[in-house]
């Protein structure tokens, strides 16, 4: 009886060493326990994050973990639950995912999954008629649980939901197929959302593994809840016990870049020189200490090698006397190195001249240059001699362009061409900027050449929150199309994170509101005030800074004093002007006012 009694309390203390299978759910975050160790972990240089220990082992489980989850886009932390509130739970964030630890499954194959955002995306809109349940067509489709089907008709769900991951990973369906508007581009897509995931069916695209999409709810939800928080930041300091709540206050952002673009010399605007002293004061005065001026290759290089840099030297001295800092965006070939003698992008055999004319530059200019744009809005014909610039020209001007500046100044920033919005794609008009941004993106050497990403949203006479489809500007003009709205920076965004960009900073290099002008394709202009551009440039960058804190990190406003060369020419009513902050007496207009008492 002693030894039976012995081998019974040896038996209870074995099991207190068990993980158990009935713990309560941890009501804060300091009741949360430890997460329970185990080997193996990753890294990913893309985005800086580390995924270990059952995160890990479940994400390296998965069926196409880097399709179906995506990379780690955060530390581990706790936060509170989105199905249970009250409840607090380890989670750490991945692109198109939410993996959550759970306690009280510890020791099962359950312990981590994946959270339930598709649930938490649809729960408003349970009386659509794709999310009403159906009547069971008694064919081996039904869940019995959320009363919807799962299928192959007529997008291939059900094959793509059985070979990665199953009910594991996806949870049960939500809805039947049904056919939505995809925010990105603007199409309609035959989708089917689950308790953890949303597919979209692409049956015209080339590659099979594209066809069917997953949504990034990982990514949008962290951009809805999430801007700032240190969790985000790869070297940020996680106090887990704090837990990160969305608390809806706008962030500071010591390191956010406010600039103008701005002329601060007279080439290419007519012989009136700038006081560009004047220029950069208004500039610091506002709180916007970057100015952004663009320079012309044409004006600088001439055939024979040499480079005439004349009073380029005197806005560098100058702006560094007062610690103004530039970004240079250049471009405009010399006539001699195009093919028709227009002023585009170079032709390939001058790609080496433009190269060495960027290193030459970064070289002069080193650590008083900043950031480098390569070329400008290269999706218009007009900023390429006549023909809109094919990707693949573009993108081998970009790499040696890159690697020519780095070379000379390794602290530069490089920053990609910004495309101009439109829908439009005809070869002498415009490419889609949506269509280019994607091409650009997924050549793989844009993430090793390009620091930040350039972006010129539009605005038309839309107020900066508002979007086509869902909610439309009030017209009655200029409405129709999501390249006539503000927020077209997040879709420029979803194909950053389409194409594993996420961690790659944004800059929108210009924006801004015209007002009345004589200008063809600027009509819009005529509806806006000096009152209502001030309002919507402001607005613009404090919606930035609550929606996209932790990704949009610099603003140009287009533009600060181009009405005083137009003034002195005598086209007062010019689009450029009418895009102005000040005057073209250099008086301010409420614009400018309004930026300089806005909090930075």
């Amino acid at each position: 009886m002693l030894r039976l009694r012995i081998y019974i309390i040896l038996g209870l203390f074995i099991a207190s060493l068990i993980p158990t299978t009935a713990l309560a759910a941890p009501h804060s975050p300091q009741e949360v326990p430890a997460s329970l160790q185990t080997s193996g972990s990753r890294t990913f240089s893309e985005t800086g994050f580390t995924t270990a220990n059952y995160f890990y082992k479940t994400w390296k489980a998965t069926p196409n973990a880097l399709f179906v989850y995506g990379m780690p886009i955060s530390q581990p932390f706790i936060e509170e639950s989105i199905s249970n509130p009250g409840e607090y739970y380890r989670v750490q964030y991945f692109e198109r995912a939410v993996l959550e630890e759970s306690p009280d499954l510890a020791g099962t194959a359950y312990y981590v999954q994946g959270r339930l955002l598709g649930s938490a995306l649809v729960a408003m809109r349970r009386t659509e008629v794709a999310f009403v349940p159906v009547p069971n067509p008694n064919d081996g489709s039904f869940d019995t649980v959320t009363q919807h089907t799962l299928r192959n008709n007529p997008a291939p769900f059900a094959d793509f939901f059985r070979q990665n991951g199953g009910l594991k990973v996806f949870g049960r369906p939500l809805s039947e197929q049904f056919q939505e508007v995809n925010k990105a581009d603007g199409k309609r897509y035959w989708v089917q959302y689950f308790e953890r995931q949303r597919m979209e069916w692409h049956p015209d695209e080339p590659n099979p593994q594209y066809r069917i999409l997953l949504g990034l709810l990982g990514s949008e939800y962290r951009d809805q809840h999430h801007g700032g928080d240190t969790a985000f930041n790869p070297k940020g300091i996680v106090n887990e016990t704090a837990a990160l709540v969305d608390t809806g206050a706008i962030n500071p952002l010591p390191s956010f870049t406010y600039g103008f673009n701005a002329v601060l010399y007279g080439e290419g605007y007519g012989t009136v020189w700038q006081d560009r002293r004047r220029v950069m004061s208004l500039a610091m005065n506002a709180g916007m200490p970057w100015i952004r001026q663009q320079v012309r290759w044409m004006d600088l290089h001439d055939k024979s090698g040499v480079i005439h840099w004349g009073e380029l030297d005197n806005i560098v001295a100058d702006a560094s006397k007062w610690q103004t800092n530039l970004l240079f965006s250049v471009v405009a070939a010399p006539r001699w190195a195009t093919d028709n003698g227009l002023h585009g992008m170079p032709n390939r055999a001058n790609f080496a001249t433009y190269n060495y004319f960027m290193g030459q530059m970064a070289a002069r200019y080193k650590g008083r240059v900043k950031a480098y744009e390569i070329w400008n809005e290269q999706n218009l014909a007009t900023e390429n001699g006549g023909t809109v610039s094919s990707v693949t020209d573009y993108m081998d001007l970009l790499v040696g362009a890159s690697q020519a500046i780095k070379a000379a100044d390794p602290q530069a920033l490089i920053v990609s061409g910004a495309l101009a919005s439109t829908e439009t794609n005809w070869p002498t008009v415009a490419m889609s900027d949506v269509r280019y941004y994607d091409g650009m993106f997924r050549d793989p050497r844009f993430a090793q050449v390009v620091d930040i990403v350039g972006v010129h949203p539009g605005g038309a006479s839309n107020p900066p929150e508002t979007l086509w489809p869902d909610q439309p500007g009030p017209g009655p003009n200029f409405v129709t199309s999501r390249e006539f709205y503000f927020r077209r920076v997040e879709d420029v965004r979803t194909l950053m994170i389409k194409n594993s960009l996420s961690s790659k900073p944004v800059w929108v290099t210009e924006f801004g509101w015209a007002t009345a002008n004589t200008s063809q394709y600027y009509e819009y202009g005529n509806q806006i005030s000096f009152d209502q551009q001030a309002d919507y440039i402001v607005r613009a960058v404090n919606y930035s800074r609550i929606h996209y804190s932790n990704w949009l990190t610099g603003m140009f406003v287009w533009n600060l004093n181009f009405a005083i060369p137009w003034n002195a020419e005598g086209n007062l009513l010019h689009e450029q002007a009418s895009f102005g902050v000040l005057n073209g007496d250099w008086s301010p207009r409420p614009a400018y006012i309004a930026l300089k008492n806005m909090p930075k």
